[in-house]
């Protein structure tokens, strides 16, 4: 009878792991923003769904988005799937261009994050990679990891979702390698345009990450042939004292037309613990006429 109990209980806990599951998190802010004329109220609320999975063979599935995404969801244009396993990672829907999975973006600041900012990217710490970045297209990524090396691969259909007509194709592949407390890579993409007569864009990426103690640095540089950016390049610090980080970026953008334009940003977190972050910042770039931007507010998690 004991071993009856025994096997029962092991197969119990086996179907447990091996279940499907769907969970709830969710985020939230609150806060002013001054836009460079006027001060406003901002806030929002947002509940995401985490499914995941893992097959008899030991295949991990999963996906998630927001419910405001629900239906963009549905078509494959928010939110993303994804399967994984020896061979790597699949992921598709909403997904990151594949230099931007290895690299990211400058560091955050201000409770808004990359949404507040005065660059035509969104936020002025976003490093501006070329591919997926329309929100229309379903797209795919690759990533894989072996020891220090890890790569990513990524394009996406070149259909719009809202028209089923077809539109610019893109491609991106990246590679990078970390030694120590140090991420150095190269990523390359492409946006295949259909319009007859109109030169392909690329542009080639060069980025770095080095953590020292508390301390994050992040680089990179850009450089674009046939676009709206002749070259780019950036560098960010962030730094935790305790329950304090304090972060800085600067950002120049050399574009064809108007020319170089320079964005610059400082912002202080403060863990105030239970998932809520006091955040403030204040962005500038070098514009003549144009004034600084700023945010203060709280960050929840749930």
């Amino acid at each position: 009878m004991k071993k009856v109990l025994i096997a029962t209980t092991a197969l119990v806990m086996t179907a447990g792991a091996a279940a499907a599951e769907v969970s709830l998190s969710g985020n939230g802010r609150m806060g002013v923003v001054y836009d460079g004329n006027e001060w406003m109220f901002s806030s929002r609320a947002r509940v995401e769904f985490t499914l995941s999975g893992t097959t008899d063979a030991g295949l991990e599935f999963g996906g998630s988005f927001r419910a405001d995404n629900a239906v963009g969801a549905a078509a494959g244009t928010a939110g993303s799937v994804f399967i994984s396993g020896a061979f790597g990672r699949i992921s598709m829907g909403d997904v990151t261009s594949a230099p931007e999975a290895l690299f990211g973006d400058l560091a955050s600041v201000g409770y808004m994050g990359d949404s507040q900012g005065t660059a035509i990217y969104g936020g002025t710490n976003n490093i501006p990679y070329l591919t997926l970045d329309n929100g229309t297209q379903s797209a795919v990524l690759y990533e894989y990891s072996a020891g220090a090396f890890s790569l990513a691969a990524s394009m996406d259909d070149g259909v719009n979702n809202a028209t089923s007509t077809k539109v610019n194709q893109t491609y991106a592949i990246a590679g990078a390698y970390t030694f120590g407390n140090y991420t150095v890579g190269l990523g390359y993409e492409v946006i295949d345009y259909t319009a007859a007569g109109v030169a392909n864009t690329t542009q080639l990426e060069l980025a770095g990450v080095a953590t020292f103690g508390n301390t994050d640095v992040k680089a990179y540089y850009a450089d674009q042939e046939d676009g709206v950016v002749d070259s780019a390049l950036g560098v960010s610090v962030a730094s935790t004292f305790g329950a304090t980080t304090v972060a800085g970026y600067v950002q120049k953008v050399d574009f064809v037309a108007p020319g170089d334009v320079t964005w610059y940003g400082l912002g202080v977190d403060y863990d105030l613990g239970g998932g809520a972050v006091l955040s403030g910042a204040i962005q500038d770039d070098d514009v003549t006429g144009s004034d600084p931007v700023a945010n203060f507010g709280v960050r929840f998690n749930f």
